[in-house]
């Protein structure tokens, strides 16, 4: 038994050290400049498999789903700014299709995670059904308001916030060093409005960035509801699958009927990305069963960190 787990802290290392090495060579730490690098200068090879998506842009692709996932799956944030930055800047694409791409393949990350989590019995179901509603209802909130506001301003808010939640994990590291994980209980008792908010919270930014909202929800739920990272992250994840679900359908929808995209070209993104998005979702809920909560909280405090520095630059 010891040597089992000595095995698979061993492989948690690596799969880490894994990420971080990939997170840097993606390029989630891109400086402002990169916004006017052309698709063109991101291709490895030069055949075309399909439109203008090329054999190199596939295999970046392919890499940014895997990693996006696994970010996504572990810590239930990150894995959608990821996608929205690195399709914008990187390879070129509007940030309309971006969004909606990101959306979409969301659905997969959460709903890959999630299976992972609902195994381990990390998700307080009594917390998630008055969640799941409120982020739905937010998600919604957030694809109209995305139609009136200049989202320049919501990002600014975001990397703000995003900033200040890597600060608040990291003083866990002090104030909480070691936590218990709470196992599903259907006697547990919450505050139902505080619960609401956060989840409408998440939908909102879910709707207007195109990301998951777990940059909100997850330390929300800790500061207020003083839930462990690890079931504030389930809970997260779950909620994510039908808020990313409600702001892809609308967004397709408003965005087919205003030309800021074609159908094919939203389709053929997110079938590339998926494959990478489940897999590296599967493999990030691995991750967050396995690796010692302060550790996790490092890893949630440098992406909330990169994700408030690239939104702010």
């Amino acid at each position: 038994m010891e040597r089992k787990l000595l095995i698979e802290n061993k492989w948690g290392k690596m799969i880490l050290l894994s990420i971080v090495m990939m997170i840097v060579l993606i390029g989630i730490f891109n400086n402002p400049q990169n916004n006017n690098v052309s698709r063109q200068n991101s291709d490895i090879f030069s055949n075309v498999l399909t439109g203008d998506i090329t054999l190199g842009d596939a295999l970046i692709l392919l890499l940014l789903g895997l990693l996006s996932g696994m970010v996504g799956g572990l810590l239930g944030m990150g894995g959608g700014v990821m996608k929205v930055a690195n399709l914008h800047m990187i390879m070129g694409f509007e940030i309309v299709l971006a969004r909606i791409v990101s959306l979409i393949s969301y659905c997969v990350i959460s709903f890959s995670a999630f299976l992972i989590y609902r195994k381990s019995d990390f998700i307080l179901w009594n917390v998630v059904k008055m969640l799941i509603p409120s982020a739905i209802l937010g998600s919604v909130v957030g694809v109209i308001i995305g139609s009136y506001i200049n989202p320049d301003y919501i990002e600014l808010l975001l990397g703000i916030y995003a900033l200040f939640a890597g600060v608040v994990v990291l003083n866990h590291i002090w104030t909480s060093p070691a936590e218990e994980t709470i196992l599903a209980s259907p006697e547990m008792k919450t505050k139902e409005t505080t619960v609401s908010v956060i989840g409408i919270g998440m939908g909102i930014i879910c709707g207007l960035l195109g990301i998951s909202g777990g940059i909100f929800s997850t330390p929300m739920q800790q500061t207020f509801l003083k839930f462990p990272l690890k079931n504030s992250i389930a809970n997260t994840v779950t909620a994510a699958i039908f808020c990313s679900i409600t702001a892809s359908g609308f967004i397709l929808v408003t965005g087919l009927h205003k030309g800021d995209f074609i159908l094919s070209e939203v389709m053929i993104l997110t079938v590339i990305l998926i494959p990478g998005n489940f897999f590296g979702g599967q493999i990030g809920g691995w991750l967050a069963k396995r690796l010692n909560i302060n550790i996790m909280r490092v890893i949630f405090a440098i992406v909330a960190f990169a994700i408030g520095f690239s939104t702010l630059s």
